[in-house]
């Protein structure tokens, strides 16, 4: 995307909108998109899945950023890189529906200890960087649909847990089938 500088009408910069996310192997992956199909299938739920490449877990949404920028947000994460954020697993246990927002997702009973680090360490690197950043509170979730109207809501029978071994930064672009997200980096967590 390309805007204007402001102060500055005749130079063009381009913007990326970017996020830090995990996604889950494919096995998981399928799950997770075979759930949003039989919600819509079972008529518990109407709206619109979530393509299976798209399923992921964000950690934090940056925004739209100058493209000169990419290399700071990559430092920052090379910086955590070398801490002491460790692989985790997390366990998606509960399926859910935001009515207001009409989002149908799958979420957590327990914060994993290495998710909460994880993301407690990337939020204070990138405010000290100098990025600016929501404040409010984590509350992870995958989404599993859009503008969901949900009638009723299976228990899921077991967790669908995925080893969390890397992380990574993501530019997503709207188009007219939906949002594509392309990984900008990757980083791995220690085992």
């Amino acid at each position: 995307m390309m805007r204007t500088t402001e102060g500055n009408p005749g130079i063009k910069t381009e913007t990326l909108r970017v996020f830090f996310a995990i996604w889950p192997d494919d096995g998981v992956r399928k799950q997770l998109a075979g759930l949003a199909e039989q919600l819509r299938e079972a008529a518990l739920c109407s709206g619109r899945e979530t393509k299976a490449e798209n399923i992921h877990l964000t950690l934090v949404f940056v925004g739209e950023v100058d493209a000169s920028k990419l290399g700071a947000l990559c430092r920052v994460a090379d910086e955590i890189k070398d801490s002491s954020a460790c692989a985790f697993d997390f366990a998606l246990e509960k399926i859910r529906h935001w009515k207001r927002n009409r989002i149908v997702y799958a979420s957590t009973v327990e914060i994993p200890q290495g998710l909460i680090n994880l993301v407690s360490t990337l939020t204070d690197a990138l405010s000290a960087a100098g990025f600016s950043l929501e404040q409010r509170a984590y509350k992870p979730h995958v989404t599993l649909m859009r503008d969901a109207l949900c009638q009723s809501l299976p228990e899921l029978a077991e967790p669908i847990t995925w080893r969390v071994r890397e992380w990574m930064l993501v530019k997503s672009e709207q188009t007219g089938d939906g949002p594509v997200y392309t990984p900008m980096g990757r980083w791995p967590l220690k085992s």
